[in-house]
């Protein structure tokens, strides 16, 4: 069903919450409120042989139409009349396939949480068994997995990193390409996931972008620290319903400095982004076409302090940078009453690179030398088909392909002072795809008992390496108040494509050789058991535990402590060793709490608790705490909100972070001094870890809701307390000790945003 409403435009229109009549859908589906009060408001959508839906605490502002698409569960009872007092609960995931660890992902949250730089990486931070990297990047960290065993999939095609100046190999970075303001809401994934989704370990991150207004032209502008962004929506003609939807950002920072304005920081980072969104409703014979497209470019330079070396001065810049983009067209058809076919093509890019400059200076040469380049390209075709079929009132299976063929590009060169000429590490292009295949099938037993079976299966083309991964879930209802859940599955992942390709020098044949081209996938099995409690409408409590046992990591041959579990531990390029074997190990187990109140009568709150325990084996057969092993995290938000007259309201929003702090490699401060730079002790890898990280934010909101503009001014202090966060360590050979880095200390922000 559509729905899209508007707003009271006088004060005598409009009516009263409880005398708003009841509207009927059209043919399509489709339906239309008009005269609304403005402000938040609620809906209950209902269709004879349908389950009702009620949707609370809707935003209507003046200056903009709402419009959801809504869809409704087929009762599995069949009476010749009932009355049903039913509510989808809110946080509930819109795959009706998820029955534990997952939830849906509202882009009201990213707004609306504090400290969250309205970045759904950074705002799913706060939910349970989740923590960030640190305050640089927005890495997520799910039950003490790497962030790269993340999967990023937007309109279900599997996409690369969707974020600035990211590294290869990671899953995450300093600021989202994604732009809330154009995501619909989605779902986010923290183990056991459904069968459809494949080549991760640890989550998913499942993304839909929202359609366009078909009825009504309509604009927004924003303006904060992390963009300078204009967006505008409407129909292409007032005889059909395709809509379109666009929306650029630049970046402030950058815009500022193009100004001539010192910032205050020499590094300034420079990106830009654009989505867009054209959707294309046909006949039902013909279906539903939708194009649609997200991209990024992002650069910085640094500049490092000068030093001294053989009398000449000397001093070390880095530029770096990465551009993503992805693309598709996705084809909805119905073919009858209960089948749905929907096919995604999409096309895809990601490229980073990164290089060194060394300037030396005498007082009478002056020399430029390339220190270092790399660059990595990566562009990928993907095709993703689902077939959706009712069976019956209680039963429905999904089944579907996914295929992506990577296009890669590896290049990695280095300066030799001794031979004065540039050394090539690798230098290779080559193609390879990844091709799952998935079913699942989903019975409601009753309206108590519900419950999921499926199988994901998954092949490469680098090695043939082969999965098939059988998946299962069951909930139960004793209670409209209570539910237990259990899930479990097995799962498997691609290493970063520049492991398979990396090179190794053999000195007796004076050749390189691919040693990682036999690697299999990192394989991992999921059992989560869950209890959700409705305490009270809008407070519900949930308590999950897990287990997760890893097997075949990628580990060194010989006897060591390195392991692709802690693929991504610090920024920069994901490490790559070769000759790896899939003969590595761990396990990952934990409690998780949340305890949510509901946005209601003008405040919620979301508590959440982990303890956790990650570890790990290498190939030295030594038991060891993984790089993400912090035992526990504690996240604790909330906010209140309270109209000022009857157009205007005021929004305070709090957010407290306190997770254990990051497993480190000690430094070996003899060994380091001997060496005149920073050597580690290896043999007590990740045994001490940094203080605890602690952090809180806050932030006030006030919204102004004119005749033709709706106006929004927030200012959002990040880290009121100044705390300092440890973010690395290193040998300081000046002074003969450890210097501690740490991480973002206060930072005021202030956002303004207009919609017309």
């Amino acid at each position: 069903m559509l729905f899209r409403s508007d707003h009271c435009q006088s004060k005598r229109g409009g009516y009263r919450l409880n005398q708003i009549p009841r509207i009927a859908a059209d043919f399509d589906g489709n339906f239309h409120l008009e005269n609304v009060p403005i402000g938040r408001v609620s809906l209950k959508v209902s269709f004879i042989g349908y389950e009702d839906q009620f949707l609370q605490n809707l935003v209507l502002n003046p200056s903009k139409q709402l419009v959801l698409n809504i869809q409704l569960q087929e009762k599995i009872n069949k009476v010749d009349e009932v009355v049903v007092k039913a509510e989808r609960e809110k946080g509930e995931p819109l795959n009706e396939m998820a029955v534990i660890s997952a939830r849906a992902f509202s882009v009201e949250e990213t707004r609306r949480f504090a400290g969250s730089w309205q970045d759904p990486a950074s705002a799913a931070a706060a939910y349970a068994g989740v923590s960030g990297g640190s305050d640089e990047r927005n890495d997520i960290i799910i039950r003490g997995n790497s962030p790269t065993a993340v999967l990023w999939r937007l309109e279900d095609i599997n996409i690369p990193n969707p974020n600035h100046l990211s590294f290869s190999g990671s899953t995450g970075g300093p600021v989202s390409i994604l732009n809330n303001n154009m995501l619909a809401n989605s779902d986010f994934f923290t183990g056991a996931f459904p069968s459809e989704y494949g080549n991760a370990n640890a989550g998913a991150f499942d993304l839909n972008l929202r359609r366009g207004n078909n009825e009504k032209r309509e604009y927004y502008f924003q303006l904060g620290l992390n963009g300078l962004e204009f967006g505008l929506e409407g129909p292409f003609t007032k005889k059909h319903p395709a809509s379109y939807l666009a929306s650029y950002r630049y970046s402030t920072m950058a815009l500022i400095s193009l100004m001539g304005i010192n910032i205050g920081i020499s590094a300034v980072p420079l990106y830009q982004d654009l989505t867009f969104v054209i959707d294309v409703p046909t006949k039902k014979k013909a279906g539903r076409f939708t194009l649609w497209g997200i991209g990024g470019l992002s650069s910085i330079h640094i500049e490092d302090n000068p030093g001294f070396n053989g009398g000449a001065e000397e001093k070390r810049d880095q530029d770096l940078g990465s551009d993503m983009g992805a693309a598709g067209l996705t084809h909805l058809i119905f073919l009858g009453e209960k089948t749905s076919l929907k096919t995604t093509v999409a096309a895809t890019v990601l490229h980073q690179w990164q290089e060194k400059l060394v300037f030396q200076e005498t007082d009478s040469t002056s020399t430029t030398i390339l220190e270092n380049f790399n660059k990595n390209v990566s562009i990928g075709a993907s095709i993703h088909s689902q077939l959706n079929t009712k069976l019956s009132a209680k039963s429905s299976i999904r089944t579907g392909i996914i295929y992506d063929h990577k296009f890669i590009s590896f290049i990695d060169s280095m300066y030799v002072y001794e031979t004065a000429s540039h050394y090539v590490n690798l230098n290779l292009k080559d193609n390879y795809g990844l091709a799952q295949l998935y079913s699942q099938f989903h019975h409601r037993f009753s309206e108590k008992t519900s419950g999921t079976v499926g199988v994901h299966a998954q092949m490469s083309t680098l090695n043939t390496s082969f999965a098939v991964e059988p998946r299962i879930g069951f909930k139960w209802q004793p209670h409209r108040r209570h539910a237990l859940s259990v899930g479990a599955g097995m799962h498997s992942q691609l290493l970063p494509s520049l492991t398979y390709f990396y090179q190794t020098y053999l000195p007796t044949e004076n050749r390189y050789i691919r040693t990682n081209g036999d690697v299999g996938f990192t394989r991992s099995v999921h059992a989560i058991l869950g209890y959700d409690w409705s305490i009270i409408p809008k407070l519900r409590m949930k308590v999950e535990a897990y287990y997760q046992y890893l097997y075949d990591v990628p580990v060194e041959p010989t006897a060591s402590y390195f392991s692709m579990v802690n693929a991504g531990e610090s920024i920069g390029d994901v490490a790559v060793r070769d000759s790896l074997v899939n003969d590595g190990i761990g396990q990952n187990y934990g409690l998780e709490l949340t305890l949510e109140k509901f946005f209601d009568r003008g405040y919620y709150f979301l508590l959440t608790g982990s303890l956790y325990n990650s570890t790990y084996r290498g190939s030295d057969g030594i038991w060891r705490n993984s790089a993400f092993n912090g035992n526990y995290n504690l996240s604790a938000l909330g906010g209140y909100e309270f109209k000022i007259s009857k157009k205007n309201t005021l929004a305070f929003d709090s957010k407290i972070t306190w997770t254990g702090g990051a497993r480190y490699v000690p430094i070996d401060l003899d060994s380091s001094a001997v060496a005149g730079e920073t050597v580690r002790d290896y043999s007590r890898a990740y045994e001490p870890k940094y203080k605890d990280y602690f952090r809180m934010d806050i932030k006030a909101t006030i919204t102004f809701n004119g005749k033709r503009a709706s106006h929004s001014l927030a200012l959002d202090f990040q880290n009121v307390f100044n705390t300092k966060n440890v973010f690395a360590q290193n040998y300081n050979p000046e002074t003969n000790s450890v210097e501690t880095k740490y991480q973002l200390g206060f930072l005021p922000l202030v956002y303004y945003r207009v919609e017309f």
